[in-house]
């Protein structure tokens, strides 16, 4: 980007500054139900009667199981509220100018383990502000290293924000890949996973069609450059790559690593003529341990596959140990005289 744009753009973004801060301005209200007051001096304040004290001092201690650094004094507040937003669809909200969080339903969470995965999130907003304060722009050294160039990211949040749009937006992108790299953890129940819970209850990154934030070493050391906070190894987690395509097993390459979970998605489609018809699904469920090394191959033995059309395939991902997780992109395998080839893109089949 040249720098009359870099400029222009620059000169946007301070003119729409004040607009942008004054969005969703959390004006003090002095009728609150219950107050802490943390040792860094942040007011935890309840606009719920479901919400006591000690419930905002565990809230505190929610926010504590993100890594941070000295960011942290420089937050004010944190505000539970039992009503949603006017827009309902917004859990919480964090404002730049007062430094605030705001959570949202309080009367319906009313736990403070409930907002862990929210207050993360929204944690990562001031995170993100102090320590990267160029992310929302499309020049920025983390635009480059998170791989957005050729990504449609909404870099127009300042003036046409919108919810349709949410998991496009940098801030957003941003605030998630804070989650996963520094945020919360807690183990996953095993006996979760072959229910297939575990899998929708992980903590993954909200847009799933970018790259994967947990295998992204470029990514890791420029935030550790730019925070002075180290990322803890065993969160890290590659994106699995099939390394072998047979007709009895599929094998991929995976992160040297045990009590992963990995679930196979298998779809069917058998030609009919110049068109095709799903014939079948099927999932396998699998957890990885010491002795599998750095490689996973799920058996298609007992899978009727077709003997002409094509199988679309991806991976569910899950550490049990952290609770952190992704899903692969799809990519499909053609079927032809019992013959396999692959992988292809969906266009790339005929």
């Amino acid at each position: 980007m040249g720098k009359i744009t870099k400029m222009y753009v620059m000169i946007c973004f301070l003119a729409f500054l004040p607009i942008l801060l004054s969005l969703d301005s959390p004006a003090y209200d002095s009728n609150y139900y219950a107050k802490y007051t943390s040792p860094e001096g942040i007011s935890f304040l309840s606009y719920t009667e479901t919400w006591n004290e000690e419930k905002l001092k565990g809230l505190y201690e929610e926010l504590l199981k993100n890594k941070h650094g000295s960011e942290i004094y420089l937050l004010q507040e944190v505000q539970v509220k039992g009503g949603s937003h006017a827009n309902a669809s917004v859990k919480a909200h964090f404002h730049a100018l007062t430094n605030t969080i705001t959570l949202y339903n309080g009367d319906t969470y009313t736990e403070p383990s409930s907002f862990r995965e929210t207050l993360s999130h929204e944690y990562g907003h001031h995170f993100a502000y102090y320590h990267v304060k160029s992310h929302h722009f499309p020049f920025s050294k983390w635009a480059n290293v998170r791989g957005l160039e050729n990504e449609p990211v909404r870099w127009d949040a300042f003036w046409n924000y919108s919810g349709k749009h949410h998991q496009w937006f940098p801030q957003e992108i941003m605030a998630d890949d804070y989650v996963l790299l520094y945020g919360a953890t807690e183990p996953t129940d095993v006996e979760d996973v072959y229910s297939n819970e575990a899998f929708y209850k992980r903590t993954e990154h909200e847009n799933q069609e970018i790259q994967n934030a947990l295998d992204n070493k470029e990514l890791h050391r420029y935030l550790e450059e730019a925070t002075g906070l180290k990322i803890d190894e065993n969160r890290l987690l590659k994106t699995p790559k099939l390394h072998s395509l047979t007709d009895d097993e599929l094998s991929f390459s995976i992160t040297e690593k045990e009590n992963v979970a990995y679930r196979l998605n298998l779809s069917l489609y058998e030609q009919e003529g110049d068109s095709y018809t799903e014939d079948g699904y099927h999932e396998m469920t699998t957890i990885s341990s010491v002795q599998d090394g750095n490689e996973m191959a799920f058996s298609l033995d007992s899978v009727s596959l077709p003997s002409n059309g094509y199988i679309k395939v991806n991976v569910d991902v899950l550490d049990l140990t952290t609770s952190l997780g992704f899903q692969t992109d799809v990519f499909y395998v053609k079927m032809q005289d019992d013959e396999v080839a692959g992988p292809f893109a969906l266009d790339e089949l005929n």
